[in-house]
């Protein structure tokens, strides 16, 4: 053994040497055809807006020593800035450097950084083995650390979610701080408040796991060596664990208050899962070393095949390894329930995004296997065929026994990896082969979900170019001066600009129209002159959240709770939208029209509404609470036309109120019913072709509306294995007769229905169990067509199960004739619900609702920060604004309500009302307070600490 003042020296050349190896094969592809490592999905979406945005502030920040605003109008309709990007930027350490690059660099920035945080994360992991093993080769070490670093869940979050590598960095770090503090011979307590403050200001939701984590380590540590009898290491621990819990409070008690108040709060523990279905169950061997497409349930897993036989090495080892061995049998457990893994996910969905711990305990394990190859029996190695037969046949289940499928390459590597463990008993070369086999492993590891990224036609990631391209381009967008621009380009008189701030809606600018994905580059347009009102973040106001519930979007999720407002128009006109940038194959809302002359801004049409409303107005009518809640949907977006909904003033109604003149129009299910306004549903289609709809009876009254299905008490129960074999062969027969009824085309005697039976239970075998997916839901009216999604309970962030929707089926056309509205569903099945179609007016009636508001608007001086303004009001009234309600808003002289279930609304008095609001981060003011504490605590603590160790040496 060599001195260990040297192992550094030994063991980092060897492992930069294979970092550079592997990372370089994995990622030189990339390089050579410049493709940027950003997913079109959320990397395209959340990160890169979010660093960007950063970027601009930090260089603001170092050039005038002013710090961003907390409220930030161009976040959706409005939002907390530090709250939103607590969770992507502010706590990132590693997105501090963008202050000292140009904005031209900031792709690269983003793809280089991936690279330093895989090195950074292996060398965490290499501080854990020098502290918990005596073990200094650097081969094994190097071996176990590439076994630790590339995982399945490396292979997804790489791409998808960068931060996502940071706990890989901070998890073993902190496990090693607090093992400082248990250590009776040299205990050492500035790690740990370190390491837990950085854990909690770098990300609260990883916060969490890893707390969990730490706490299992120190309760199984404490337990097996007694330590709990020491009161010196409690002192030790509760001092620093208040000191490191001080510190972050700064970012970490805004993030966790926006957190416990916006969308996601509202989901329900384990989606309502007791256990998994039994597929999940079926495919968990093999999804521990087989990198799944699809995480079932973000089960990543693919883990090295030498970490499956460490885990082995140790259990059947257990006195000797009791505490990895204890790890191992609570993380089973934690992998069998969705309990687990919702407890592990902060109380909410059943996520195993926790699995990135388990790479901690498993490389530890391949350290020990390594340096303890001649105890290995003939007994370990009879195991590990027998689990590798157990892993085999669960791969082979995923892939529906498909011997046809691309799993031969992991099949190899595991029976190349016991072969090489085998050789390396007795010959030191074998250990240096199977750093080899295990190099590979991590390759394929990482590139079994990436075999599409360099095909154009297929890949999620973009070009460099092209990603930069769509940066440059959201300086095209209009901004608030451009009334005067447009006007002056006319040849008309231009206006001062109002005191008001408009907003725009711009649609995905990928060029697709796709309604199902999720907000592809929405969030761009944040760098932009526009106010987009759609936002894609994973942290959304709760407030804004309650009124889309209760306006039934059908798009609307806790990622993105405004989606495209259904398209409606009174919605997108009330929320200030006045500009809707529409890709080519789409339509903006009816009260919205191409500009004179038409403008194209990157490719989409601008389209502008002159019924739009002001930010802050005066409402006709006061609708309560009670009666909004107790309307339909339709109409209760009928009431925010010209009312405002609120307890705080008495309820006013009138028969000019817009929501007077919603109507329920006459449908039937068949031509042989009679017409109605409701018609009950409850049927189990038998095949694909089966299609039930709606018949709309013609009127003349609907003209100038704009209809809306009401689906309500939506209910479905899946179709069990046997039923969608049968639905899927039914359908198969259907179409052999459809073509054969066609004298054109030649019989087809390959015709075979208990063959294409058999082939389709064969190919869907891996979906055996309680279907716990989820189905769509089309309908279509005058070539619009709508869509909406069921999410299913293995969603882990869009899980939102619905009973009731509202679909926008756009402006009431060809209402002299009747139309057939057809209701299709996605999956086999019972469903049972209730069908209404309500008309609202969108023509002179709202036009006239519109006016009113415009004419009553109240003009406001926004700045940061800070809204002010002045009102004189002849009686007391509410004034209304679209701006997100949140407990940041302050008045002295002002009193602030929630008005329209999740907005901002001032109660004004009679004469003049003086406007004066400002807005500070819920939680900020205490979270300085706290960090100051913990500043002074450490410096208490790092005195005693000195004096204390001063005092010993004097002693001595």
């Amino acid at each position: 053994m060599i001195n260990r003042k040297n192992w550094w020296k030994s063991n980092l050349p060897v492992y930069l040497i294979m970092f550079l190896i592997v990372v370089g094969i994995i990622l030189l592809p990339y390089w050579l055809t410049n493709t940027s490592l950003i997913w079109q999905a959320d990397g395209l979406s959340q990160h890169l807006p979010a660093l960007i945005h950063w970027q601009k502030d930090l260089h603001h920040l170092l050039a005038t020593g002013n710090w961003p605003s907390q409220w930030n109008f161009k976040i959706g309709l409005g939002a907390d800035y530090y709250q939103t990007f607590a969770y992507y930027t502010l706590g990132d350490v590693f997105s501090y450097g963008a202050a000292f690059i140009s904005s031209k660099h900031i792709v690269s920035y983003y793809s280089i950084m991936i690279i330093v945080r895989l090195f950074c994360a292996g060398l965490a992991f290499l501080v854990a083995v020098r502290h918990f093993t005596k073990y200094w080769q650097p081969v094994a070490n190097t071996i176990a650390t590439l076994v630790y670093l590339f995982t399945g869940y490396l292979a997804l979050s790489m791409f998808s979610h960068p931060y996502f590598i940071n706990p890989l960095i901070i998890f073993p770090l902190l496990i090693v701080a607090i093992d400082n503090l248990i250590n009776r011979d040299n205990p050492k307590w500035f790690p740990a408040v370190f390491m837990i403050a950085w854990a909690l200001w770098n990300n609260y939701y990883f916060a969490f796991m890893m707390a969990i984590g730490a706490t299992i380590f120190f309760v199984l540590n404490i337990s097996l060596t007694h330590a709990w009898r020491n009161w010196k290491m409690w002192v030790r621990t509760i001092s620093s664990s208040l000191v490191g819990f001080l510190l972050p409070m700064l970012i970490f008690l805004p993030s966790l208050m926006g957190t416990l108040s916006s969308a996601r709060s509202q989901y329900r523990f384990a989606n309502g899962l007791s256990i998994y279905p039994l597929n999940y169950y079926l495919a968990l061997p093999g999804n521990l070393i087989n990198n799944a497409e699809t995480p079932n349930f973000w089960l990543t897993g693919g883990f090295s095949v030498i970490g499956i036989i460490a885990i082995l090495f140790v259990w059947r080892r257990f006195r000797t390894y009791p505490l990895l061995g204890w790890v191992f049998v609570i993380a089973g457990i934690f992998l069998l329930f969705p309990a687990g893994a919702a407890i592990m996910n902060g109380g909410s969905s059943p996520s195993n995004r926790w699995i990135f711990m388990l790479g901690l305990p498993l490389g530890l394990s391949v350290v020990y296997l390594l340096n303890h190859l001649p105890e290995l029996q003939k007994r370990d190695f009879y195991w590990m065929t027998g689990i590798g037969a157990i892993i085999f046949m669960s791969i082979l289940f995923s892939n529906n026994f498909d011997l046809h499928a691309n799993f031969a390459n992991t099949l190899f590597i595991g029976m190349l990896t016991i072969f090489c463990l085998y050789w390396s008993i007795s010959h030191k070369i074998g250990l240096y082969a199977l750093l080899g086999v295990v190099a590979l492993n991590a390759i394929v590891i990482m590139q079994q979900n990436h075999t599409t990224d360099l095909n154009p036609e297929k890949g999620t990631l973009l070009s460099n170019s092209n990603v930069q391209k769509l940066i440059d381009q959201q300086s095209n967008y209009f901004d608030e001066n451009i009334d005067n621009t447009l006007a002056k380009d006319r040849g008309e008189k231009t206006s001062p600009v109002p005191s008001t701030l408009y907003r725009s809606y711009i649609e995905t600018q990928l060029g697709t129209d796709a309604e199902i994905d999720p907000a592809p580059s929405t969030n761009l347009a944040l760098n932009s002159p526009a106010h987009n009102a759609e936002s894609y973040w994973s942290y959304q106001s709760g407030a804004v959240n309650q009124l889309m519930k209760q306006l039934e979007l059908p798009r609307s999720n806790n990622n993105d709770i405004t989606s495209n407002l259904d398209r409606r128009n009174i919605l997108a006109n009330v929320f200030g939208i006045k500009y809707w940038y529409a890709n080519r194959r789409s339509d903006a809302p009816a009260s919205y029209h191409k500009l004179t002359p038409p403008i194209t801004i990157n490719r989409q049409n601008v389209t502008q509404s002159d019924l739009v409303y002001p930010l802050a107005y005066l409402p006709k009518y006061v609708v309560s609470e009670k009666t909004f809640a107790k309307a339909d949907a339709t109409n209760r977006e009928a009431y925010l036309a010209d009312g405002v909904v609120t307890n705080a003033a008495p309820e006013t109604t009138s028969k000019h109120q817009l929501e007077r003149n919603v109507t329920s129009a006459s449908i039937r299910s068949n031509l042989q019913a009679n017409y109605q306004k409701k018609v009950h549903f409850s049927y189990t289609p038998n095949r694909e072709s089966d299609e039930h709809g709606i018949y709309l009876k013609p009127d003349a009254t609907l003209s100038n509306t704009e209809l809306h299905l009401e689906i309500s008490n939506l209910h479905f129960k899946p179709a069990n294995f046997n039923e969608r074999a049968q639905f899927a062969t039914n359908s198969y027969r259907d179409g052999q007769q459809e073509r054969s009824y066609n004298p054109r085309n030649p019989l087809d005697y390959r015709t075979n229905d208990q063959a294409f039976n058999w082939n389709w239970r064969r190919k869907h075998l891996n979906s055996i169990g309680k279907n716990v997916s989820g189905y769509t839901f089309t309908t279509s009216y005058a070539g619009n067509d709508q869509t909406f999604i069921q999410t299913g309970k293995k969603n882990l962030s869009f899980y939102n199960p619905r009973q009731n929707i509202t679909l926008n089926l756009g402006p009431a056309t060809d209402v002299k004739d009747t139309t057939y509205l057809p209701l299709q569903f996605s999956q086999p099945g019972h469903y049972t619900f209730d069908v209404k179609i309500k008309a609202v007016p969108t023509g002179r009636l709202f036009k006239k609702a519109a006016q009113h508001a415009q004419k009553h608007a109240v003009p406001l001086n926004i700045q940061n920060d800070k809204i002010s303004g002045a009102v004189t009001s002849a009686k007391p009234q509410i004034l209304t604004t679209s701006i997100p309600y949140s407990k940041g808003w302050q008045s002295v002289n002002n009193q602030l309500i929630k008005v329209n279930e999740g907005f901002l609304g001032i109660k004004l008095h009679s004469g003049q009302n003086n406007l004066r609001l400002t807005y500070q981060t819920p939680g900020l003011k205490l979270g300085k307070l706290l960090s100051l504490l913990g500043i002074a605590l450490l410096i208490i603590l790092s005195l005693w600490y000195l004096i204390r160790k001063k005092a010993i040496s004097h002693a001595d």
